[in-house]
C-alpha cells in the first residue's frame, strides 16, 4: 500500500492564543486576525495548485473554522475527525503558565520531572499521542497515494511530529513551535514510517506579527 501525503495545518489564531492562555480542548473561535491568516493561507494553497483529495479537521470550532475557510478556496468539504483535537487538558484550559505552575506546583514539577500525568485531570501525552497516529494511519488506508489535508492544533502537530521523528515524550522540546496556519508536510508510509518534508512553513503570512505563540495548547 502506497503512503499518504499530509498537509498539516495548526488553526488559526484565537483571542485565547493572543492572550498567551492554554486552551486544549476549549471551544474558542478565531479572532479576526485568526480568519486573515486562515485565507491568506488558502490563497497559498490555491496560489500553489496544492490538489488534496480530502480534508480532515478537529471538531472544535477554531479548527473547523479554518478548514471551511481552506476547503472554500480548494473546493473541497472538510470532515470531522474527532481523533485530531487538541490534548485534553481539563482544569489548565483557560490558564496562562503562570497561573498553571501556581495552582498546580506539585503537578507541573512532576510533569517537568517526565511523569506522563493527566494534564489537569485531562489526558496523559501517551494517550494523546497515541490517538494522533491513529488518526493519522488511518488515512493510510482511506488516501493511499494521495494528498490530504489535516486541520488541527499545535500541540497535536508536535505530537504526530514527535512520533514521525521516533523521539520519546521526553524530547518533545526539540520540536519547533508552530505558529497559527503553520504549514508542515509528511508521507506517512503503510509500515508506519514517515519523512518529514517541512515544518511549521508560515510564508503566506507576509510577515505579518504574530501573537500567541507561548503556548501549543
Amino acid at each position: 500500500m502506497e503512503g499518504v501525503r499530509i498537509l498539516l495545518v495548526r488553526h488559526g489564531e484565537t483571542v485565547w492564543n493572543q492572550e498567551n492562555r492554554w486552551q486544549g480542548q476549549a471551544d474558542v473561535p478565531l479572532s479576526d486576525n485568526g480568519r486573515d491568516q486562515s485565507w491568506r493561507l488558502a490563497r497559498r494553497l490555491d496560489a500553489e495548485k496544492q490538489s488534496v483529495q480530502a480534508i480532515y479537521t478537529s471538531d472544535l470550532i477554531r479548527a473547523v473554522d479554518t478548514a471551511m475557510i481552506v476547503g472554500q478556496s480548494l473546493g473541497v468539504e472538510p470532515t470531522i475527525e474527532t481523533g485530531w483535537r487538541e490534548m485534553n487538558i481539563g482544569t489548565w484550559s483557560g490558564l496562562r503558565t503562570g497561573e498553571v505552575i501556581a495552582r498546580h506546583p506539585e503537578e507541573w514539577e512532576r510533569l517537568r520531572a517526565g511523569e506522563d500525568l493527566p494534564r489537569g485531570g485531562g489526558e496523559t501525552f501517551a494517550h494523546f499521542q497515541g490517538r494522533l497516529i491513529d488518526a493519522a494511519r488511518s488515512l493510510v488506508a482511506r488516501h493511499p497515494g494521495q494528498q490530504v489535508a489535516v486541520v488541527t492544533h499545535g500541540g497535536a502537530v508536535r505530537a504526530f511530529l514527535l512520533y514521525c521523528r521516533g523521539l520519546a515524550m521526553s524530547e518533545f522540546r526539540k520540536i519547533d513551535k508552530i505558529g497559527n496556519t503553520g504549514l508542515s508536510k509528511v508521507t506517512l508510509s503503510a509500515d508506519g514510517s514517515a519523512l518529514i518534508h517541512y515544518v511549521n512553513d508560515t510564508s503566506h503570512l507576509d510577515g505579518v506579527a504574530l501573537s500567541g505563540e507561548t503556548v501549543d495548547a
